[in-house]
């Protein structure tokens, strides 16, 4: 049996994400640990790569890709590290940014960016896309919210809002949430049974505890160790961060705010970010 690669990520059970989300996407998710489709998995998805030129004109897919393009690649919806059959994955999108960041004929990329984070996992591939990004990348966003946020301060030049009216920024910070369903197979008639090795006493000690109520070992050494992580990258990223209460423990902002935080650079449409990817190319030219 194949593993299904969401699954797989939702049980890992630790998340860079905005916890609103969470409540929306619980049918999802329990359709499929049911095995049913959703809706999400019938429907047909563009690709996440497409190429304009230096206007912002879409070139029709096939096309010769003439010198001067632009790349746009988009990250929307909850992350995951793989993707599935209509959903694409943390090392899909990169696979996508790696072709732009090679292919001679780009000179940029822009990065749309919606969604309210996704699975620790994910972040890794875009980290180490960072070390070897050469072109200039313009992230573009509307919700760009905790995994999100650490891919664009990761790996773009200028953040900016595609409006200000839903675009919303933040949320830096790491939860895990995981479900005891013991009692409900117990009463089924189930009965469990846990053997550790002698040698083996620390062997998922802090989820154990976690079970028991006592969640102090595991944001020890799961969680807060992740969460500095975040906040360290943050502040790598935007080394002019207004840091006030709340920014680099989990508070988001409408586009207005994130911008006078510095949280971002600022507040544009899908034409002015084509405007800044042309300005970004031409002062790497000169360099």
């Amino acid at each position: 049996m194949k593993l299904n690669p969401l699954l797989n990520d939702l049980f890992r059970g630790e998340w860079l994400l905005d916890v609103n989300w969470i409540s929306g996407a619980a049918p999802m998710v329990d359709n499929l640990l049911k095995g049913m489709p959703n809706v999400q998995q019938l429907e047909e998805q563009d690709s996440c790569l497409s190429i304009m030129d230096d206007s912002g004109r879409r070139l029709r897919p096939g096309t010769e890709i003439p010198i001067g393009s632009i790349a746009v690649v988009s990250m929307i919806g909850a992350a995951m590290k793989y993707g599935t059959a209509c959903t694409y994955g943390a090392t899909d999108i990169v696979e996508e940014l790696s072709y732009a960041n090679s292919n001679p004929n780009i000179k940029a990329i822009i990065l749309k960016l919606d969604g309210p984070g996704g699975a620790v996992s994910a972040i890794g591939p875009f980290l180490q896309f960072a070390l070897e990004k050469k072109k200039p990348i313009i992230g573009l966003a509307d919700a760009c919210m905790s995994l999100h946020y650490w891919v664009a301060i990761s790996v773009c030049d200028y953040i900016m809002a595609d409006n200000d009216i839903s675009a919303r920024f933040g949320s830096v910070g790491v939860v895990s949430q995981f479900m005891d369903a013991k009692k409900h197979w117990e009463e089924k008639g189930y009965v469990f049974h846990e053997v550790y090795a002698d040698v083996s006493g620390d062997k998922n000690k802090v989820f154990k505890l976690a079970l028991e109520g006592n969640y102090e070992a595991i944001k020890a050494e799961h969680l807060n160790p992740m969460a500095r992580k975040f906040q360290n990258a943050v502040l790598a990223g935007r080394p002019k961060l207004r840091e006030e209460a709340g920014v680099l423990t989990g508070a988001t902002y409408d586009a207005d705010k994130a911008l006078g935080l510095n949280v971002i650079d600022g507040i544009g449409s899908f034409k002015m970010a084509v405007n800044i990817a042309n300005m970004y190319a031409e002062l790497k030219t000169q360099l």
